[in-house]
This record gives C-alpha cells, structure tokens and sequence, in this order.
C-alpha cells in the first residue's frame, strides 16, 4: 500500500466543495471523506509498522522467543517477572550445553551417557 498523491488531490477538491453542496448531500460526502482519510492513516500505519518489523526482524527463533519473552516481562506482576527469568535463564543454560557440547564434537549425547 503506497501513498498516492493523486488521491490526496482528490481529498482535498472533495473537502473544498463541501460547503457549496445541498444539505443532504454534505452528509453522504463528508461521510466519504472521512473514511477516505481513516483509510489513509491505516495505510500509512501499515507501512510504517512494516518498516519497523523489517528494520528489527530477528533470524533465529531462539532470539525471537527472547525477545518476545522480554517485551512481555515489562507488563508481568513480580512473581510473573520471576518466572520469566528462570525461563530465560533455562533457556540461556541450555544454548551455552549445547555450544559447548557441539564445539566437543560430541552432538546431543555428549557428557550425558
């Protein structure tokens, strides 16, 4: 959804005439005008929340789930935040085994039978 000047153009001669139509039409009009321009903003807020996604899109599912999971805490009680950060914390130990054990060259099994 791109922005389109010429329906900006079209807008603006709309809001122009409105004061010289005929009473009943006025309402149908400014009615059509408004939505035109609630339908701008929306596209415009689209884009920009598009831009926004693809500037800070994140590759990994793991750094996803980190993310996530600290954009959450801001909003949780203390006891949730606790939660929050054993799951992190879980999460963090697990990445390091893992690292660690693949970097041995032992795979999954390494260290653990």
């Amino acid at each position: 959804m791109e922005h389109h000047p010429e329906e900006d153009r079209r807008l603006q001669m709309m809001k122009a005439a409105l004061p010289y139509l005929a009473s009943d039409s006025k309402s149908m009009i400014s009615s059509v005008i408004r939505i035109m321009e609630i339908r701008n903003t929306l596209q415009r807020l689209d884009q920009e929340e598009e831009a926004l996604l693809s500037s800070c899109s994140i590759s990994s599912e793991e750094d996803r789930e980190f993310g996530l999971f600290q954009a959450l805490r801001e909003f949780c009680s203390p006891r949730e935040q606790e939660m929050i950060d054993m799951i992190l914390n879980f999460t963090q130990f697990s990445r390091m085994y893992r690292e660690m054990d693949f970097e041995n060259g032992d795979g999954w099994k390494g260290g653990m039978g």
